[in-house]
């Protein structure tokens, strides 16, 4: 635990901030239709860097004007780096929560949704970002809190535009989604890939009239396997492994004593790096062609959802630079953190393929995504100390 006295005040704004970020519902409306999503929570801290002497502005997503993000800017008197602060403000839904936006001290827990994915870490960065501020920190501080990464990532990319229109060149991002205060060095990318079968109907009595669009399935099913197999007969990734493949989601038929005549897959792709996700859509395809090829008179229609890349951590640059700086910084708060791999994504893709480095680190706890959220509050107290002193440092090396 910090035991200096700024750093212990620094401490205890985290955790009143935390709090108070948990008591607004910021549930996506993407997620759960009716929920508030962004707009309340990112007017909320736009007022609060507003008073700290940042330049504030929403970002409307250009799909939706009602999901806004937060960006927020401070340039020191003095020369220096740029470096962006990031965080999502969207939290999922709270279906089997008794009372979700009541934050409540459990023992050395804060609890309630969005504790830990990421309205903790947040706070953090927001608490740090303000200390940098009143301590006229040199170089430029971007503090940008989006909406949606739950699911589409329209806030992120809004702001990537937007900062890029204003010329901005950040030379890194911390992103501070929960890691357990370890350096995530790299995530998992995606890839869903929608499949459609089309057989004949015939009654199941006289089936060698129709064209089982379920034995199709079965195939396939079954192809899918062995690809996912033969991905894990491949040389793994040290931090995450083996790249993984599919299906989520399967349907066909529609009654008793009809031979099905259509049915739908969905495939999902796991990448590692040096993985492409969109390749994805030719290898899922290469699977159905083979289906195709052994049923006559199936066809079939393969569409390619959403695919986001894996990341790494660059090991060299600024990247590298920031890692230890970060990890010197956490390690004076008493925690000594390792690189780690997420078997997620993360919205680190989306700014490293901008070209802007990116490192991600942040407070967690338990029940991501579950009834029981909760963030550690010794790593939320550590958190704002350990950025501020690391992002002080870097700025101040340009």
């Amino acid at each position: 635990m910090p035991t200096d006295p700024l750093a212990v005040s620094a401490s205890a704004a985290v955790v009143d901030l935390a709090a108070t970020l948990i008591g607004i519902d910021s549930v996506s409306s993407s997620l759960v239709p009716g929920a508030p999503g962004e707009a309340r929570i990112a007017a909320h801290l736009a007022e609060r860097l507003d008073a700290a002497g940042f330049a504030v502005r929403l970002v409307p997503a250009a799909s939706d004007a009602s999901r806004v993000s937060l960006v927020a800017v401070r340039s020191g008197s003095r020369p220096g780096r740029t470096v962006v602060l990031n965080g999502h403000l969207d939290t999922v839904g709270v279906d089997g929560m008794p009372d979700p936006f009541t934050a409540r001290i459990d023992g050395e827990r804060l609890v309630g949704r969005g504790a830990s994915d990421m309205k903790g870490g947040v706070a953090g960065l927001v608490v740090a970002a303000e200390r940098l501020a009143a301590a006229d920190a040199p170089g430029t501080i971007v503090v940008a809190l989006v909406a949606d990464e739950e699911d589409a990532s329209v806030g992120a990319e809004a702001v990537i535009a937007d900062l890029s229109g204003r010329d901005l060149a950040p030379d890194l991002c911390l992103i501070a989604e929960p890691t357990w205060l370890d350096l995530a060095a790299a995530h998992r990318g995606f890839a869903v890939v929608d499949v459609a079968l089309h057989g004949r109907a015939a009654h199941s009595s006289q089936p060698d009239q129709g064209v089982d669009a379920i034995r199709a399935l079965g195939d396939l099913l079954a192809g899918i396997r062995a690809a996912d197999a033969s991905l894990h007969a491949l040389a793994p990734h040290p931090l995450l492994g083996h790249g993984s493949l599919m299906a989520t989601v399967a349907r066909a038929g529609t009654a008793p004593f009809t031979v099905a005549a259509g049915a739908e897959v969905v495939v999902e792709r796991r990448t590692v790096p040096c993985e492409a996700s969109a390749r994805a859509l030719d290898e899922v395809r290469a699977l159905v062609d083979g289906v195709v090829a052994g049923l006559p008179g199936l066809t079939a229609e393969v569409r390619l959802g959403m695919a986001r890349a894996a990341w790494q951590v660059d090991a060299t640059g600024a990247a590298a630079e920031f890692s230890r700086l970060l990890g010197a910084a956490l390690a004076e708060t008493g925690t000594r953190p390792e690189p780690v791999g997420a078997p997620y994504w993360m919205e680190s893709a989306l700014w490293q393929e901008v070209g802007v480095p990116t490192v991600v680190c942040g407070p967690a706890g338990g029940g991501l995504h579950a009834v029981d959220e909760w963030v550690d509050l010794d790593q939320l107290r550590r958190f704002p100390v350990a950025v501020e002193q690391a992002v002080g440092r870097f700025l101040a090396a340009g």
